[in-house]
């Protein structure tokens, strides 16, 4: 059986890639951009999942679809950009997979679970069920749009299953999504300042083979949240520090000064073209403390993530491989 990976050259879609490959399976990896390049083992197909004609041709063949092409980031420079790619792009993907009678694995993500008024320090799983109007901004809010044209599918009869990673730690971002450059600013002593929050870091070798495991048993109109361990930032800062010798930062920023220079920034950034160091949506999601609970996916899915610690070391010995960080002395 031919499994499509959509987003293929994405951090989450990379590893799943190899995961498949090292299995000996045939993969067909589509992207529109590669910062990650698929092994020669799989098949690529450069194209972008709006494009119905590349999309339709991609499937031929294909047994499985495991869905991960999405704009990862928490800004993006087009106003309907998130609307395009990570809602409409889902619902293209699902018609053709459809059509293919082929299962498919969406990889949502865990944001579509915090919503406005959810209560500090909640205690979150798979159970909630948020209004996209509700979500914190413009990448949670099209993230869970998603999540409803794919239950909507498995409502119909289409197997569809749907995971929930929270923010992965490990190797191999090359696109250097919002957990990898923090780490990658702490480590460069780029931070001046912290944010009093509580963040969820989950180890991406394990994300993937829960992906994997999923495709494979995972129940048709089921979410799966993929969530690792609960540290303050604070925690995380004090981690990189042991791990580089570079001293955490001492400082902590006010919420109410951080939403408003993420607020005028953004409006810059807008202007501009430039993405804002702090993204609004990255702050309002920080600035509200919630727990998860990942029992489900432990129990149908095998999911064992390992410790932050040593995601943290693999993470960064990367990012200093990849010239992201001096090398340590």
């Amino acid at each position: 059986m031919t499994t499509l990976v959509t987003g293929a050259g994405g951090f989450i879609g990379g590893h799943i890639v190899r995961r498949l490959v090292a299995a000996g399976e045939p993969v067909r990896a589509l992207d529109i951009a590669w910062a990650t390049p698929a092994p020669p083992e799989a098949e690529r197909v450069t194209a972008s999942i709006l494009d119905a004609d590349a999309l339709a041709a991609a499937m031929g063949g294909v047994g499985a679809v495991v869905h991960a092409a999405a704009i990862a980031q928490l800004w993006s420079p087009g106003r309907f950009d998130f609307e395009r790619v990570n809602a409409l792009g889902t619902a293209r993907v699902l018609a053709a997979a459809r059509r293919a009678r082929a299962s498919t694995v969406h990889v949502s993500s865990y944001v579509t679970l915090v919503a406005r008024d959810t209560p500090p320090g909640a205690l979150l799983d798979e159970t909630v069920e948020v209004p996209p109007t509700d979500l914190l901004g413009a990448y949670p809010r099209t993230k869970r749009q998603a999540e409803l044209f794919a239950l909507s599918a498995a409502a119909a009869g289409q197997p569809v299953t749907i995971v929930m990673p929270s923010a992965p730690v490990g190797r191999g971002d090359a696109s250097l999504t919002p957990p990898t450059r923090m780490l990658r600013d702490l480590a460069a002593g780029r931070t001046p300042a912290l944010l009093d929050c509580t963040l969820n870091l989950v180890d991406i070798e394990a994300v993937a083979d829960a992906i994997v495991a999923a495709r494979d048993r995972g129940g048709s109109g089921e979410r799966y949240l993929l969530t690792g361990d609960d540290l303050s930032m604070r925690a995380v800062a004090k981690a990189v520090a042991r791990a580089t010798g570079r001293p955490a930062p001492r400082r902590t920023v006010p919420f109410a000064l951080a939403l408003a220079a993420a607020r005028a920034e953004q409006a810059w950034a807008r202007w501009t073209g430039r993405p804002p160091t702090a993204p609004l949506t990255g702050v309002r999601l920080a600035a509200t403390p919630c727990r998860f609970d990942s029992a489900k996916a432990r129990a149908a899915l095998g999911f064992a993530p390992r410790p932050f610690e040593t995601c943290l070391a693999e993470a960064l010995c990367w990012l200093r491989d990849a010239g992201h960080l001096p090398p340590q002395g």
